[in-house]
């Protein structure tokens, strides 16, 4: 069970969703749980359902860094079976190389995938608000657009199911991070009282992406609440000890 996100023939992208009748409701991360053998059947089972390979995906250990990584032939594998072998301190990934399928794992936090269809690169981001505020987004785009030679104009964007704008309640010192981002940021947080605020990480990562040139034809929200939506979504706020789901992008 997945949320299917392709629009082009040359490009496979979704979320994956829970599902009780699979092990751990269909959790997909490994670093989650001790049981690896169950996640790694789930795994295999998705791979199925889309008609692809295990052995050729590519996933990393997310640390909320805004360290990136570019998978080349020698990644291919890593992170499939084992967090051993995973790309190491890890939150966003892209290739240019066609059949590999990378991603992140999310449980609240923004999951974003790019396509550039001229330079055939595409690119995975797990953007919570500690990565959001640190820029990894900003850091992605930049990455593409001077090191790739994309053109933004040219960037397709889905930003992936995630925790709300109101239900995601935080305290005066995340706000005071966001607060030293290099835009206006007022109308992305408000006030709830007693020192504690609405965030929307979703909004933050938009505006970095409309601020790099990226039109706003060419960005899809999905506006799933994964605290809200228990039915599909796994919740870090909601549960606490809970799974992730996958968000996934490969060039065929």
């Amino acid at each position: 069970m997945h949320i299917n996100y392709s629009q082009v023939s040359e490009v496979y992208a979704g979320t994956t969703l829970k599902d009780s009748s699979k092990p751990q409701d269909n959790n997909l991360a490994i670093h989650t749980t001790d049981a690896t053998d169950e996640v790694i059947q789930n795994r295999k089972d998705f791979m199925k359902e889309i008609d692809f390979e295990l052995e050729k995906c590519t996933f990393a250990n997310q640390t909320h860094s805004t360290n990136i990584h570019k998978v080349t032939k020698e990644d291919i594998g890593a992170g499939a079976y084992s967090t051993k072998d995973a790309i190491a301190d890890c939150d966003a990934l892209y290739t240019d190389l066609h059949n590999v399928l990378i991603g992140v794992f999310t449980a609240d936090c923004v999951p974003i995938l790019i396509h550039d269809q001229d330079q055939h690169i595409i690119a995975a981001i797990h953007a919570g608000w500690k990565g959001t505020v640190a820029g990894i987004t900003k850091k992605m785009l930049h990455t593409l657009l001077y090191e790739e030679n994309c053109e933004a104009s040219a960037l397709r964007v889905i930003i992936g199911p995630s925790i709300d704008f109101t239900s995601f309640e935080v305290g005066q010192d995340v706000i005071d991070e966001v607060l030293k981002l290099d835009f206006d940021t007022s109308t992305y947080y408000m006030p709830k009282g007693n020192d504690k605020y609405y965030l929307d990480v979703r909004g933050l990562n938009y505006q970095m992406l409309r601020d790099a040139g990226i039109p706003d034809t060419n960005i899809i929200i999905q506006h799933e609440d994964t605290f809200e939506d228990n039915e599909n979504f796994f919740s870090y706020r909601r549960n606490k000890d809970t799974g992730r789901n996958l968000t996934f992008i490969l060039q065929k």
